[in-house]
């Protein structure tokens, strides 16, 4: 019976034949114990089964420098490329510099994950040196580097250079195509890039999405629907692409339309597609959907994470429904900032304001720091509650206790509490001693002070500031026009409509929605054809005899 051969040679003959992850790193751990070396199959395995550069440098770094290959070099390059992180960035370029002058001759792989840490740093010459290596290396043409170079002087925004490394490739696939339409499409030269698309002898799905999504940062929507409507074969990320640029737009009740139309293709949503669905769906208010698009998720089409929950909370208190956003917010674990943040504007915007600084105090209490959105919602809160002096001691505690910077927008939520208190003129002259400039939020919070309290005088002020700075702004016209009718200031309305009407040419038509047992009802201003039409607006009236 022949002997079985030593440890230390066993160990070596599997070190050569390794490629479990797992086995590697057992074997790692057998030749440290052992001081043996760690031969460079087994390295790469390792390397590549880990998301640590840190760790993977150490695993380089004990492989004897005789058997280090090429495919070691690459691995550990590419280990520091794969990050975001500019400092890492600087190790892979560090590591192939070091790697041209004492190692292997560098591969297509190789370059590629140096160029993608250069294109991290925004290193133009660095780029460009590699590029002269390639040449001379006789590497230019291929294409596999061509397409990284290509995407590494597009993100630069070196689209010249890219053209010419382009022109260069002799045979050029599908990816060194879509690289070239994307760098175009980047830089905002759509018409070059529509040139490339058009002569590309392949097209997939990303060259597809790449055009739309740069006809789209363009805001021309419309080329980029009748691209998708061309497309032959569409993938997620291209509905995806449509559903957020309706909603995006505006056209929320459209973005839901398309995302029917993709569940009825057969394409299963993701986490992008929910995100944007969720948003649509709390833009718009409806429950019926809401609770569709909730049905959806619990059946796993995406992983139901603290970010998920935090738009499922945010999408049910728009919808109307805080009970049910209160029990998911509840649901979520662990939650972070954006948990409580989405909790208590919510329960602020439906008039909990003390359950709102309830949650704001469990936040404390968890130990979170709270942020300046946090606090937007509180003294919102405060505001509703009618608590002037919690929203004083709160808004004074920002720069005291938490060292969060106040922006016009906290000074607004403070005049919107003074006048919700009917501290008029303390509102007036919060705002004439603010440290920053007041925007329109601070100004249109007076007037509608002004106007629920009737206050003409302060009113006439802000309305006036609030005018200049958005002079194209219907809604600053009928606010103050809405003041002065409260005084009864006919001639005073007439002559604010006139202003209106001799500054803006193109006023958008009303219009407003309400969901009744999963109908919507549209309703647009100055039109007769609901069918409840008399019904509604005999209740109105009732309704405005009450409070007169």
């Amino acid at each position: 019976m022949p002997r079985a051969p030593p440890l230390p040679a066993l160990l070596t003959g599997l070190a050569h034949r390794v490629i479990s992850p797992a086995v590697a790193r057992q074997l790692h751990a057998q030749l440290l114990l052992r001081g043996l070396p760690l031969y460079a199959r087994a390295a790469v395995t390792l390397i590549a089964s880990s998301s640590f550069p840190c760790y993977a440098r150490a695993v380089f770094d004990s492989v004897p420098a005789a058997s280090a290959n090429v495919y070691l070099w690459t691995a550990t390059i590419s280990s520091y490329a794969k990050h975001a992180s500019p400092a890492l960035a600087a190790e892979a370029f560090a590591l192939f510099r070091l790697m041209l002058r004492s190692g292997p001759l560098p591969n297509a792989f190789t370059v590629s994950s140096v160029l993608k840490s250069l294109s991290t740093l925004r290193a133009v010459h660095e780029v460009c040196q590699v590029h002269g290596f390639l040449v001379k290396a006789g590497m230019g043409s291929s294409v596999h580097v061509g397409a990284a170079l290509l995407d590494s002087y597009g993100s630069l925004g070196q689209v010249e250079d890219a053209r010419t490394v382009f022109d260069e490739i002799p045979k050029r696939n599908v990816v060194v195509g879509n690289s070239m339409v994307a760098c175009y499409a980047r830089g905002g030269e759509l018409e070059a890039a529509r040139e490339v698309f058009d002569g590309m002898m392949e097209r997939d799905a990303i060259s597809w999405n790449t055009l739309m999504s740069g006809y789209l940062r363009q805001g021309d929507a419309d080329v980029a629907r009748d691209l998708f409507d061309e497309m032959p074969q569409r993938n997620v990320n291209s509905w995806n692409m449509m559903i957020t640029a309706c909603s995006e737009a505006g056209l929320w009740a459209d973005s839901l339309g398309v995302f029917n139309q993709m569940r009825l293709m057969g394409f299963e949503p993701d986490a992008a597609t929910m995100a944007v669905l969720m948003s649509a769906c709390a833009q718009l208010g409806f429950m019926s959907v809401a609770k569709q698009v909730h049905g959806l998720l619990q059946k796993g089409c995406v992983e139901m994470n603290c970010h998920v929950h935090n738009s499922l909370v945010d999408m049910f208190a728009k919808c109307g429904c805080i009970s049910k956003a209160y029990f998911l917010f509840a649901e979520t674990h662990p939650k972070d900032i954006i948990s409580y943040n989405v909790m208590v504007c919510a329960l602020a915007q439906h008039g909990h304001g003390k359950d709102a600084l309830k949650i704001f105090n469990e936040m404390i209490e968890e130990g979170l720091q709270p942020d300046a959105v946090t606090f937007l919602g509180v003294l919102s809160a405060c505001a509703h509650a009618g608590l002037v002096d919690n929203g004083e001691n709160y808004f004074e505690s920002m720069g005291t206790k938490y060292a969060i910077q106040k922006s016009a927008d906290h000074y607004a939520c403070m005049v919107d509490l003074y006048g919700r208190a009917r501290l008029i003129e303390e509102a007036h002259r919060f705002v004439k001693i603010m440290p920053v400039k007041p925007h329109a939020g601070v100004w249109g919070a007076l007037l509608n002070a002004c106007r629920k309290h009737c206050n003409i005088d302060v009113g006439d002020i802000a309305a006036r500031e609030l005018i200049r700075i958005e002079p194209m702004n219907p809604g600053n016209y009928i606010l103050h026009a809405n003041t002065l009718a409260r005084s009864q200031r006919w001639d005073a309305v007439e002559d604010v409509r006139r202003l209106m009407r001799g500054n803006i040419n193109d006023k958008n038509t009303g219009l407003s929605w309400v969901e009744v047992e999963t109908v919507v009802h549209e309703f647009l201003a100055g039109d007769f054809s609901h069918p409840s039409f008399d019904q509604i607006y005999n209740i109105l009236e009732h309704l405005y005899l009450q409070q007169t």
